[in-house]
């Protein structure tokens, strides 16, 4: 495995993402990167953040005992590193209109707020889509050595092909996708049109489709969307996982949150066996009323 190219800081995403805007012609049309890795050292978990972080998602105050950072806050120091990747001038994919599907989060260790971490993300492959390529980052977050968090993201790059990732057979990409089945809703969130700056201000993620409508129309949107890690973070601050408990968080993104909007959430406990024993969890899906489209499907499940 190629050992990681270690940058003096986290990047900041707004000169990434002016980069990716002038566009420019790509010379790789493979999967081969020179720097398939990047990593940053003693990477600081602000408190203040963390608190701003857990306000705008509506979660809990910080438990002190268990002082774990929150998930949102943890995600926003991973994916700027995603993002220089995906920025550099080999990578093979425009980094502007990628569009984010899913995202596996773990939980091995609480992540101590006002510590320093480690903070390593690998593209760890590109693998053919119905609609065209996707590139999955393995990402994690370490102290001293030990690994308190491991995360997956998944982009697609629509309508874009690799000359070294094999297509997909024609059966495999004409499936169907399974009819969405709308659930007894237990809540209602209203969004407001503002909460793509809000959350790009305590994220950094200042990508011009969450920011004004102008800027959303000219890549392509019908207006401003709702970050899809603040849709995530809320529903995960909903759900009711104990501070500092191991834990897995897995969402699959659906359609866009064009705000303001009012959308459909059915946030219920759910149980699994696994080798004979019972696992708590909690099963997340949140929907358009009008549309009966999933915005999300995820779940919570404890490890």
């Amino acid at each position: 495995m190629t050992e990681a190219k270690v940058l003096s800081s986290v990047p900041s995403l707004v000169p990434l993402y002016a980069k990716a805007a002038t566009g420019g012609k790509r010379s790789n049309r493979t999967s081969n990167l020179k720097t398939p890795a990047l990593a940053v050292k003693g990477v600081k978990v602000s408190a203040s953040r963390d608190e701003e972080f857990r306000r705008v998602a509506g979660a809990p105050p910080i438990d002190h005992v268990a002082n774990s950072a929150f998930f949102g806050h943890v995600h926003a120091l991973i994916m700027p590193l995603q993002m220089e990747l995906m920025a550099a001038d080999d990578f093979p994919l425009p980094m502007m209109g990628l569009i984010h599907t899913s995202n596996t989060y773990r939980q091995i260790k609480p992540v101590p707020v006002g510590s320093q971490v480690d903070v390593e993300v690998r593209v760890a492959g590109f693998r053919a889509h119905r609609s065209g390529t996707e590139i999955v980052h393995e990402s994690t977050v370490s102290r001293d050595g030990e690994v308190l968090v491991e995360e997956t993201s998944v982009y697609l790059a629509k309508g874009k092909k690799l000359d070294d990732v094999e297509p997909l057979a024609e059966s495999t990409g004409s499936s169907k996708r399974p009819q969405f089945k709308v659930p007894r809703p237990t809540a209602q969130w209203r969004i407001p049109g503002s909460i793509g700056r809000t959350w790009a201000k305590v994220s950094g993620d200042w990508n011009p489709i969450h920011v004004t409508g102008l800027t959303a129309k000219a890549l392509g949107m019908p207006g401003v969307v709702a970050h899809g890690m603040y849709t995530a973070s809320r529903a995960l601050a909903e759900s009711d996982v104990p501070g500092g408990a191991p834990f897995e968080f897995h969402i699959d993104f659906g359609a866009p949150v064009i705000v303001p909007a009012t959308v459909m959430v059915a946030i219920t406990r759910a149980g699994e066996v696994v080798d004979g024993e019972g696992r708590g969890g909690t099963d997340i899906v949140a929907w358009d009323r009008k549309k009966r489209r999933p915005h999300f499907t995820g779940h919570v499940r404890d490890v």
